[in-house]
């Protein structure tokens, strides 16, 4: 777990003690004050420690409850109503050879002198608190363009039929009318919450590329599609949160489509960093890049690029370098993508009022904000603030991969969608990469990296729209789904079941992940 800072180990004499305990007072996994007063804390230490305690100013010692136990690490905690709001503490433990030890700011210690205490002062200090009703939710993640056609005059011209392999390129004509139509479905099978994926207006079926951030996209049944899906799933006491990202847009969001027109005379070129104007990808037939950026599908995106986005494509054969670069920052140097500059204040406060707008005018329950890690750090709590203003009981979730420590400490995000969470079920259950202990170890190190508050609003995924399908990753393999499926549905925190899933659902990489419900095929089912 990286996010533990090193820990230091001396005595008196400066020799160094050899064992690893860890506590940071700035995690919320490790301090959690709670909203009725209480403070929960967490120590880690190697196997061999004993009889740990919180050891106040007064001298008063408060037993710490061993929680749990892994190959490298014992895990322990208290929770515990301090005497007065503001208090200096430190911990007492015997070490693995039996000897008293403490452990303060400045490492492991055998003494404790009047300065060596953490200081906590609850007046200045904001619990932590995540949605109670978002507490172990069951949650249903939609990908609308493939769900359900509920409103055929909306779909796209060219569309294909429903349920024909998945392609990048191609619709199939779900719509948002689609989904509230299904809601009896949804309360059928227990859902609580619907995580529905972008939804603004936007040339793609995936629309991360949206033009514009307020409009709903005319193909999913437009801003009047939104709120009756709101108004289906609110008459059944569902929840609604909707998926973006203000990180990248499409080029036809106005204010790129307006640095693509003006160029560095754009009153918007701060909204975008470019490194050389005009804004444009520059295609090297025969520079280094991967297979992918040489196939005839690529070549059509760019066409399209070029002819539908308004993006110039510069070709210069003969030269070095990547076969595709463009000369605006994008996401991944993906050119559909160019990244949004949130550094700018005049940006921030567009996208701080999109946030806001949306809940406050059709009721949404949170949002689900995509590639969080690359935003800047610093938006994020003005980004609550601007939602929970507007709804304060609103759900917040990053997609962050890894360990999101940084965006959980009850100041940006409430939950994340649980990566590590999904990756340990596909060992054990799926693969079965790692045995019942090595699964018990992940699990309970799993457990620590978050504070129970947090673990009970994460949402705990086995299959995503990024992702293959789990039972694909099971080699369709049913026995091996559904113990998994079991096990997300009973463990610590919101369980996610992406479309599909529940049905046995199955598709490799994207976009064959993205397969149409087969509402008209029940022996798939």
């Amino acid at each position: 777990m990286s996010y533990f800072p090193d820990a230091r180990y001396f005595d008196e004499n400066g020799r160094l003690y050899p064992w690893d305990v860890r506590f940071d007072p700035t995690n919320r996994a490790h301090c959690t004050p709670r909203p009725d007063g209480s403070v929960l804390f967490r120590l880690t230490a190697e196997p061999g420690f004993t009889d740990v305690h919180l050891v106040l100013s007064d001298g008063s010692g408060h037993p710490l409850t061993k929680w749990g136990e892994s190959r490298r690490f014992s895990f322990w905690e208290i929770e515990l109503t301090p005497p007065t709001r503001a208090i200096d503490y430190s911990f007492a433990m015997r070490d693995p050879l039996g000897r008293a030890v403490h452990l303060v700011p400045a490492g492991i210690s055998n003494a404790v002198e009047r300065l060596d205490r953490w200081h906590l002062d609850l007046h200045a200090t904001e619990p932590l608190a995540t949605p109670d009703w978002a507490k172990g939710a069951v949650i249903y993640q939609i990908f609308p363009e493939r769900f359900h056609n509920g409103d055929p005059d909306v779909t796209p011209d060219g569309a294909v039929p429903w349920g024909s392999k998945p392609h990048w390129l191609e619709f199939q004509g779900g719509d948002l009318v689609g989904i509230a139509e299904k809601t009896d479905y949804l309360v059928e099978l227990g859902v609580e919450l619907v995580y529905v994926n972008p939804i603004f207006h936007s040339p793609s079926t995936h629309r991360y590329d949206a033009t514009d951030f307020k409009h709903v996209d005319p193909a999913l049944g437009g801003n009047e599609g939104l709120r009756t899906l709101v108004t289906a799933l609110h008459e059944r006491d569902i929840k609604l949160i909707v998926d973006t990202s203000f990180n990248h847009c499409s080029p036809r969001f106005f204010a790129f489509a307006d640095l693509v027109a003006n160029g560095a005379e754009s009153e918007y070129r701060d909204w975008f960093v470019v490194s050389d104007f005009p804004p444009r990808v520059i295609v090297r037939p025969d520079g280094d890049g991967d297979a992918w950026t040489r196939t005839e599908t690529y070549q059509t995106y760019l066409s399209r690029l070029e002819e539908f986005e308004g993006v110039a494509v510069e070709k210069r054969s003969g030269e070095s370098g990547p076969v595709v670069e463009t000369t605006y920052e994008s996401w991944y140097g993906v050119p559909s993508l160019p990244r949004i500059n949130l550094a700018n204040p005049d940006t921030r406060a567009y996208f701080l009022d999109v946030a806001r707008w949306w809940v406050e005018e059709f009721d949404i329950d949170g949002w689900r904000m995509d590639v969080a890690r690359y935003v800047d750090f610093d938006f994020w709590p003005e980004f609550r603030n601007v939602v929970k203003t507007a709804k304060p009981d609103a759900y917040l979730i990053a997609e962050i991969m890894g360990d999101a420590t940084p965006w959980l400490q009850g100041d940006t995000f409430d939950a994340t969608m649980d990566y590590t969470f999904r990756e340990l079920c596909l060992d054990f259950f799926a693969t079965r990469a790692i045995d019942g202990a090595g699964f018990a170890d992940g699990i309970v190190r799993w457990l620590a990296m978050y504070p129970p508050e947090v673990h009970a609003v994460n949402q705990h995924l086995l299959s995503s729209h990024d992702t293959p399908r789990f039972l694909h990753e099971a080699g369709d393999d049913r026995s091996r789904f559904v113990p998994a499926a079991i096990f997300q549905l009973t463990a610590p925190g919101a369980p996610g079941i992406y479309y599909g899933d529940e049905i046995g659902l199955t598709g490799g990489e994207e976009p064959a992940s993205r397969n149409a419900f087969p509402w008209h095929d029940r022996d798939m089912w």
